[in-house]
C-alpha cells in the first residue's frame, strides 16, 4: 500500500505516518530507493493502528516504544500500568482545582480541620543532601537521601539524633525545581563526605500540623501548609527558616490512617 492508502486504511495522517517512520516506531515495509516512495503491508495495520489508540490514551511517543519493544504478553500490564497512573493524576489534578477554586473564592478550606500547634526546635547537627528537582523525582529522592544518611551514620560509628526531616528552600512545581534538602539529624563523630554536608540546624521556633500517611498526599497536603503558614503568621513574625517535612516514623510500615509526620512552619514568637 502507498503511504496514502496506509494513512486511510490506519486512520493515521501522514504527518503521523512520517513521524512515526523517524521515531522508528512504525517504519514502511519499502521505500522506493529511486523517488523515496514509502510502502506499508496489510500486516503493519495492527501495530499502525495500536500506536494511534496509545495516542488517544495520551501516552508519550517514548512510552508507546516502551510498549512496542515489550514482549507480547508484557504489553498488556504496561498499558494498565500508564492508565492507573493517568487516573491517579487526575485524580490529583481535579483536586488541585478545587483547591485553587476555594483559594480564588475565598471559601473555608480544610485548614480549620486541622490541629496547629507550635514547639521550639533546639540546635542541632545534621547530615543533609540537597537536590534540584522536579515533582516526578522527589518521592524517589526523598528515600533514597533518608537511607543513604542513616547508612553514612551507623557505618562512621554516629548515632541519629531526631526524626529525619525534609525542607522545601523552594516550590517544587512544574517551573519550579527547588532545591529540596534532606536532613538527618546526629549525635558523635562523623566526618564530612563528597555526596552530603555536614552543618547546624539553629534553634528555631515552629507551627506544626500532624498528618496521616494519606493526608500526605498532593493536593491535599497543601491545605496543611496553609494551616500551618497562617497560624505562624498569627502568632509571630516570618522566619528565614524554610518550610519542611518532618519524617519520625518508618514510613514503609504506616497504615494510610497512621500518624505519619508533621508539616512544619518555622516562624519567629512575638515575645521573642
Amino acid at each position: 500500500m502507498t503511504s496514502s492508502t496506509f494513512a486511510g486504511a490506519s486512520r493515521l495522517s501522514l504527518k503521523a505516518l512520517r513521524l512515526y517512520d523517524e521515531l522508528g516506531l512504525l517504519p514502511p515495509e519499502r521505500v522506493d530507493p529511486d523517488n523515496g516512495y514509502r510502502y506499508y503491508s496489510a500486516r503493519q495495520l495492527p501495530q499502525a493502528r495500536l500506536i494511534g489508540l496509545l495516542r488517544q490514551l495520551g501516552l508519550s511517543l517514548s512510552d508507546i516504544r516502551a510498549v512496542l519493544d515489550a514482549p507480547a504478553e508484557q504489553q498488556p500490564d504496561l498499558i494498565r500500568g500508564y492508565w492507573t497512573r493517568a487516573e491517579t493524576q487526575h485524580v490529583q489534578r481535579r483536586e488541585l482545582a478545587r483547591y485553587v477554586l476555594r483559594t480564588l473564592k475565598g471559601e473555608p478550606s480544610m485548614t480549620q480541620h486541622f490541629n496547629v500547634q507550635q514547639r521550639s526546635v533546639p540546635a542541632q547537627q545534621v547530615a543533609t543532601v540537597s537536590r534540584r528537582l522536579r515533582v516526578a523525582e522527589l518521592p524517589g529522592f526523598i528515600c533514597k537521601g533518608m537511607n543513604d544518611l542513616h547508612r553514612r551514620i551507623q557505618e562512621q560509628g554516629a548515632s541519629l539524633a531526631g526524626a529525619p526531616f525534609v525542607v522545601y528552600h523552594g516550590q517544587v512545581n512544574e517551573d519550579s525545581d527547588g532545591p529540596v534538602e534532606v536532613c538527618v539529624p546526629y549525635s558523635g563523630n562523623l566526618k564530612p563526605g563528597r555526596d552530603y554536608v555536614l552543618r547546624e540546624e539553629s534553634a528555631h521556633h515552629e507551627a506544626f500540623v500532624t498528618l496521616t500517611r494519606a493526608q500526605f498526599e498532593f493536593p491535599g497536603i497543601l491545605e496543611a501548609y496553609d494551616a500551618a503558614c497562617a497560624y505562624a503568621l498569627v502568632h509571630g513574625d516570618r522566619s528565614s527558616f524554610s518550610p519542611r517535612e518532618v519524617y519520625p516514623h518508618d514510613w514503609d510500615t504506616l497504615k494510610d490512617s497512621d500518624p505519619a509526620g508533621d508539616v512544619a512552619w518555622p516562624f519567629v514568637r512575638q515575645n521573642g
